[in-house]
């Protein structure tokens, strides 16, 4: 389990189901990755400075802007410090909250973290007013309360909410995105692996690991979703269908072949981050991406296809870049040089 080169640990183990012997080969056991080896592989294949210009959505958004590539909106930031957003409306009291809000409200504004992961902190304002601010699951409150309370110190990017394509709205109740798998290589880009997340019942956000959401693997020639996953108790639940309306097994995704041309241009404008992932929404007028994040974790891809994530192709090119995945763990040492 443990062992390289996928070097599982106990929780992955039994999430991926790898413990019911009738299921996988051995070499299909083989093929899974722990995502703890995630952050020290994206550092071997990455240039580290640009980790930064992926992670902060601001620069990113920018040079994804300037490449031609569709971003959404950004109407304002909301930052209390001192830092300059060349063209973008920056948000530090009460009262330039409130116009922002009350002026772009029609549709919803989502929020974001500027150099936030996996959707934590996000938030979905649905009403205000000249005195009270309203999101997704919360109570009204003051905007000098909402800045103190929930802002805190972080930077926070507000957009206009973006909507699904209407082949996907019966299957998500936020937007849902595509998270594209990429090896930036010599001369292509190659995806091993492509998963829609579906946000399901009151989650704002299409992260797996919210209660009741989707995530589904995509045939990456065709488009076509092929499998349902959701996150049980101790095990990945792989279902027939939607478990509400059925259709969704099987659809092919709208705007797949620009989808695909859009993550390339993404991925060539931040080609020094060779191990990259893009999240990409599917809107009724093309996709647009979300977010491009420096690396991707292991989990996701594999959780959503029932199937290891380190083919011969992908092991090619993390070892491309010197990781060796046949190394076997150091082992830890007390003091004193006693092993434990």
């Amino acid at each position: 389990m443990a062992k390289p080169p996928s070097r599982l640990n106990m929780v992955e183990y039994v999430r991926n189901g790898l413990h019911h012997e009738d299921r996988f080969t051995d070499a299909e056991r083989a093929a899974y990755i722990s995502n703890d080896l995630h952050w020290p592989i994206a550092h071997k294949c990455n240039h580290h400075g640009w980790n930064s210009a992926a992670e902060d959505k601001i620069l990113a958004s920018t040079l994804l802007e300037t490449a031609g590539v569709p971003v959404p909106e950004t109407v304002g930031v909301i930052d209390r410090s001192n830092r300059h957003y060349p063209g973008v409306t920056k948000i530090n009291t009460p009262e330039a909250l409130r116009d922002l809000v009350c002026n772009h409200l029609e549709g919803g504004l989502f929020g974001k973290i500027v150099e936030g992961m996996v959707s934590f902190g996000a938030f979905l304002i649905e009403d205000a007013d000249q005195s009270t601010i309203t999101c997704a699951g919360q109570p009204p409150i003051t905007y000098e309360a909402f800045l103190d309370e929930f802002v805190g110190q972080n930077s926070y990017v507000v957009q206009p909410l973006l909507k699904n394509h209407s082949a996907i709205q019966d299957y998500a109740s936020a937007l849902a995105t595509v998270r594209m798998v990429t090896l930036v290589r010599e001369n292509d880009v190659f995806c091993p692996v492509a998963v829609i997340k579906l946000p399901q019942g009151p989650n704002i956000a299409d992260a797996f690991w919210r209660p009741g959401n989707l995530a589904c693997s995509i045939n990456i020639e065709t488009g076509v979703i092929e499998t349902v996953a959701r996150r049980a108790k101790m095990e990945t639940e792989f279902l027939d269908d939607h478990p509400d309306n059925p259709g969704l097994m099987g659809l092919k995704l709208p705007f797949w072949d620009e989808l695909i041309e859009i993550n390339d241009r993404a991925a060539r404008t931040f080609q020094p981050i060779r191990y990259q992932s893009t999240d990409i929404a599917i809107t009724e007028s093309g996709p647009v991406v979300v977010e491009l994040n420096y690396g991707g974790g292991f989990d996701l891809p594999q959780y959503a296809s029932g199937r290891g994530m380190l083919t011969p192709e992908v092991r090619s090119f993390f070892e491309g870049f010197g990781y060796d995945l046949d190394a076997k763990p150091q082992k830890k040492r007390w003091l004193f040089g006693k092993r434990r």
